[in-house]
Parts: structure tokens; C-alpha cells; sequence
């Protein structure tokens, strides 16, 4: 049987962690094995490929002296025939015979000596790189049967393999955001200004979560700068009385400041679960943790003591344990009781563990809101993590490296998801509550959903959909125009702004006594749609993924790729624009 999870911190640190590591070794030990490499052969490539690296590190330090050397000789022999030619004088002939002599010795050296070598150099020089990139070619032909071998996929299997009340799906579905919308309340108006950079969903003890990160135009703004210099003349008078004409100068500075789209992209989870049906607050992130000490900590704790005791205020009333109400401040929540019941004392410690602690999980660095039956947090160490879990970034031509980047980099990834939802696993109520079988939308086609389709559009590039006019980053917005079986057309639409170059004159007073026409230029952004289109087809075959082989999965999608004549095959949908 499953064990829910009762001490999210705990638990990583004594089990999930170490879990983890041993499953992403098994991981690249079985995609070795499949792949079939000569991992000797390959160090062995590696090995004189850093050293011929160091070779012609050395090799350009080297040259690099000659050349200061070929540099020195040319100024002296240029200076001596320079100093022959403009200082000729019978009186200084000694000194002329020995800078002649100087000259004619750096000249010399200059082209019996120190330029041959150059030359020798060089060619060296071309040699050994020419050999470096033969060397490196030959390490990645070696690695290339295990490079084919990664997957869009292959992380989220690792992680259910690790925490089994884990789900990922192959895709978005609209079953999974029918789902959202119908059981748990979401709110579809979020997406209508942004567009979906990438989602992950699944469930987590049978409940829906979406790990999502998602780009939104703000329209900021921009100063624009300006100036004019005038001139001018005074009469004054000197200490003698006589008048004479004196010249002035000012430049005047204007600014103008106009709309500027700013672009702007967040990483959230968002969960749905029917505890707490009615609860509504929100906490942001504190900065009180470890100051419990503080005077600001204490003005908190007054702060929540005296609106625990406003008899005009119904739905707050401060639980006994005041250092989590004000180190997880929800004072604005609409229905303490519910807030008791979903956080209990046991929830309570574990809050306050993952908010105290810097060095397993990552401390206070989420916002955390509830809005009835659907939960979001927005963690900070998310927010410069790229989760789109591209299989590129595990190409090596290295073995060893490519073996320890693959761990790392999934390991920092199992870490980064995991305290996502460890808010989540805090509560006991979560893990406890888990939806009936017959969920919204089981009996509906399984198809890709507006979600994965903006998310697709985004991996694509939005020079692909853009106007031609657009200077700025875009909003890529999606919608199905045609389907045929698992076979779609999508056409994507790119909002993004044009810019028109205007002119403003702005009035400043100047130290002539006069009022001045300061020019400011400044761009004015002007909205275009650029449109364009995706062809996909989504790959629906029921099978295990954690049962199929990595040479499984390339065969599967080599074979849809050629029967479907699409480019790219990522994430059980194959495209191209």
C-alpha cells in the first residue's frame, strides 16, 4: 500500500531524495546498456581530445609571444630608419652607425627568425585544432546512439517512479481541463490574456495539478529624453565701466514618457482538491523568518492579536500556535473553520518546517492563494528554472559528463517540483480527500488541449507566427481550425506591437528669459497580429510507459514521424509549422 506522505521535509531528506538518485542512475545504466556504447573507447577519444585542448592552449600562449616579440623588433628597426632619416648629422655619426646597426639586427631577426616561427606556429596551431574537431566529431558519433535515446518524457517517469501518488500526463488533455473548470471551479478567464509557455499536468493522490508557466503583455511605461542648446548674448559692464558683449550657452533637457509593452513570464502550481470548499485567503512570501526576535515580529503578532479580538470581524480568529500565524499570514482567509480543518496543528509544523529551512527545501520563497476548491502557488525558485524539460540538454560527447549532467540536472529539477508541492503535502486533509472514479469529461475523447497547443506554439518560436512589422515579443494564442482523427490543423495567432517614431516638443523655461520648443522623439507602439499555423498529430496508443524500452520509444517515434511526415515529435504530439 501507498503511504501518504506526513513530513514533506522529513521525508525528502531521509528518502525521497536519495530515491530519486538511485532511480536517475538506473535511469542512464539501462540507456547505456540500450545504446550499446563503447564507453572505454569513448573516454579514450575524451581523453586525448582535452589533452590536444591543453596543447593548443599552451601552443597560444606561446605564439602569443612571439608575436609580442615580432611587435618589439619591428619598432626598433622602424625607429632606427625613422631616426637615420630625420637626424642625420656628421657630428652624431657613432650614434647613427649603432641604431643603423639595431635595425638592421632586428630586421634580422625579424625575417631569418622570429616570423618563420610565427608561421610555424600558426600552422601548429591550425593543426591541432583541425585535429581537436576530428577528435570531438568522433566523440559525438560514439555518443549519438545514446544522445537519440532521450525523451521529452523521460524526467516525469523518473519522478512518478519515485513518488507513485505521482501522475504525469503524456499531455494536457481536455478531459484533465474540463475537469479544472466543472469540479473544482477554475477560472478559464486567466488564460485570456496570456499565453501557455509550457504545462506539465497530472494528479497528486488523485487530484488534478498543473505545473504551467505562463507569458502576459503588461503595457508599462518609457521616458524618452530630449535636449536643445540655445545661445544668447548680455551687455555687461567691466570694474571700469565700460560695456562689452558676453555669450551664453544653456542646454535644456525635456522627457517625454509614453505606454511601453512589457512582457513577462511566471511559473505557478496550480491544484485542485474539494477540501475547504469555501475557503478563500491568500499569504505572500515573509520576510520574519529567523526574526522572531524583531520588533517587526513582534508588531505583527500585536497586529493579528488585536484583529483576532475585532468582534466585528467574523472570519479571523488566530489559532493558538501565533508563530504560524504570523510567519504564514491568512488573515484575510473568509471561513476559519474550514482553515482549522484543512490546517491542523500536524500541518502546522510542517508549514513552519519548509518555511524555516534554507538548506534541503528552499525557505519562505512561495506565495501561496486559495480560491475554494482550487489552490496556486507561485514559488520563487521557480521563476529562473527552465522546466520545459527539452531532451536537448542532455547531449554530451562525453560519457562521464554526460552521465553527470543527466543526474544533476534532473536531480535540481526533482528538488524544484517537489517543494512546489510541498505546501501542498503539508496538509493531511489533501492527501486524504481523492475524487470519485467518474470524473468530468472521463467519457469525452482524449484530445490535446488549448494548453498545450499555445505551449507547442511557444516551443516553435514565435518568429514562426509573428508579423512582419512586430519589434517586440508576442502573445501566441491558439485554436483548433481542423481535426481528423488524432490529426489537427492549429492556427496560432502572435499579438505583439509595431512602432511608429513620433515627435513631441515639450516647453522649457531657458536662462535667456525665454520659453523654448525642447524636441523629444519617442515610439509609439501600435498593436499587429501576425497569424501562421501547426499541423499535429497526437499519439493516443494506450501503452506502459514505465514498462517500454528507450529503444522502444525511438522506434514509436520514428514510425509516427515518417507516417505522419511531421519534424518534431514532443511530448506524445508530433508537429510542424
Amino acid at each position: 500500500m501507498i503511504q501518504d506522505i506526513y513530513d514533506p521535509l522529513g521525508e525528502y531528506d531521509s528518502v525521497f531524495r536519495h530515491k530519486f538518485n538511485e532511480v536517475a542512475e538506473e535511469t542512464f545504466a539501462q540507456l547505456t546498456q540500450e545504446a550499446n556504447i563503447d564507453v572505454d573507447k569513448n573516454q579514450k577519444t575524451c581523453s586525448l581530445l582535452y589533452k590536444m585542448q591543453d596543447d593548443l592552449s599552451a601552443l597560444k600562449k606561446r605564439l602569443a609571444w612571439w608575436k609580442v616579440l615580432c611587435a618589439f623588433l619591428w619598432i626598433v628597426a622602424i625607429s632606427g630608419i625613422l631616426m637615420i632619416a630625420l637626424q642625420y648629422d656628421a657630428h652624431s655619426i657613432w650614434i647613427l652607425l649603432l641604431v643603423g646597426l639595431a635595425s638592421v639586427v632586428s630586421l634580422v631577426m625579424l625575417f631569418w627568425k622570429v616570423m618563420p616561427i610565427i608561421k610555424q606556429k600558426k600552422k601548429e596551431q591550425e593543426d591541432v585544432t583541425n585535429t581537436i574537431d576530428n577528435l570531438q566529431q568522433e566523440a559525438w558519433d560514439q555518443l549519438a546512439p545514446l544522445n537519440a535515446l532521450y525523451d521529452w518524457d523521460i524526467f516525469t517517469r523518473m519522478m512518478s517512479r519515485t513518488i507513485p501518488r505521482l501522475e504525469f500526463d503524456p499531455y494536457f488533455t481536455t478531459q484533465r481541463l474540463a475537469d479544472l473548470e466543472k469540479t473544482y471551479g477554475w477560472d478559464g478567464s486567466f488564460n485570456e490574456e496570456r499565453s501557455v509557455v509550457y504545462a506539465h499536468s497530472g494528479l497528486i493522490n488523485g487530484n488534478p495539478f498543473v505545473i504551467c508557466r505562463t507569458k502576459k503583455m503588461e503595457m508599462g511605461e518609457k521616458t524618452y529624453h530630449g535636449e536643445l542648446e540655445i545661445h544668447w548674448t548680455t551687455i555687461e559692464r567691466d570694474s571700469d565701466g565700460k560695456s562689452y558683449t558676453r555669450h551664453h550657452s544653456e542646454t535644456l533637457h525635456a522627457e517625454v514618457t509614453a505606454p511601453y509593452p512589457g512582457y513577462y513570464e511566471t511559473t505557478r502550481v496550480i491544484y485542485g482538491n474539494t477540501a475547504g470548499p469555501d475557503l478563500i485567503f491568500s499569504r505572500e512570501q515573509s520576510d520574519l523568518i529567523g526574526r522572531e526576535d524583531s520588533l517587526a515580529y513582534k508588531w505583527e503578532r500585536r497586529k493579528l492579536r488585536k484583529k483576532t479580538q475585532d468582534l466585528k470581524n467574523n472570519d479571523y480568529a488566530m489559532m493558538a500556535n501565533e508563530e504560524f500565524e504570523v510567519l504564514f499570514n491568512t488573515s484575510n482567509r473568509n471561513n476559519n473553520h474550514q482553515f482549522a480543518l484543512l490546517f491542523t496543528p500536524l500541518a502546522q509544523e510542517n508549514i513552519l518546517k519548509i518555511l524555516q529551512d534554507n538548506e534541503v527545501g528552499y525557505g519562505d520563497d512561495f506565495s501561496f492563494y486559495k480560491h475554494k476548491m482550487i489552490n496556486t502557488i507561485t514559488p520563487q525558485h521557480m521563476q529562473d528554472l527552465n522546466l520545459d524539460l527539452n531532451p536537448d540538454q542532455y547531449l554530451h560527447f562525453d560519457y562521464e559528463q554526460a552521465k553527470e549532467n543527466f543526474i544533476s540536472v534532473n536531480k535540481e529539477y526533482f528538488r524544484a517540483i517537489y517543494f512546489c508541492m510541498a505546501p501542498l503535502l503539508c496538509v493531511p486533509m489533501y492527501q486524504q480527500i481523492r475524487p470519485q472514479e467518474a470524473i468530468y469529461g472521463r467519457d469525452m475523447k482524449k484530445c490535446s488541449s488549448f494548453w498545450e497547443h499555445e505551449s507547442l506554439a511557444n516551443f516553435w518560436g514565435i518568429d514562426q507566427f509573428k508579423h512582419p512589422d512586430c519589434v517586440t515579443d508576442c502573445i501566441l494564442k491558439t485554436e483548433k481550425t481542423h481535426s481528423q482523427g488524432d490529426a489537427a490543423v492549429i492556427t496560432v495567432s502572435a499579438y505583439g506591437y509595431r512602432v511608429e517614431q513620433r515627435l513631441a516638443y515639450v516647453e522649457k523655461y531657458g536662462g535667456d528669459g525665454n520659453w523654448h520648443q525642447v524636441p523629444v522623439y519617442w515610439d509609439e507602439y501600435l498593436p499587429v497580429t501576425g497569424m501562421g499555423s501547426l499541423q499535429i498529430e497526437e499519439d493516443n496508443e494506450m501503452v506502459d510507459e514505465q514498462t517500454m524500452t528507450p529503444i522502444d520509444r525511438l522506434r514509436r517515434t520514428a514510425e509516427i514521424l515518417q507516417n505522419s511526415n511531421l519534424s518534431v515529435y514532443r511530448r506524445h504530439i508530433a508537429s510542424k509549422v
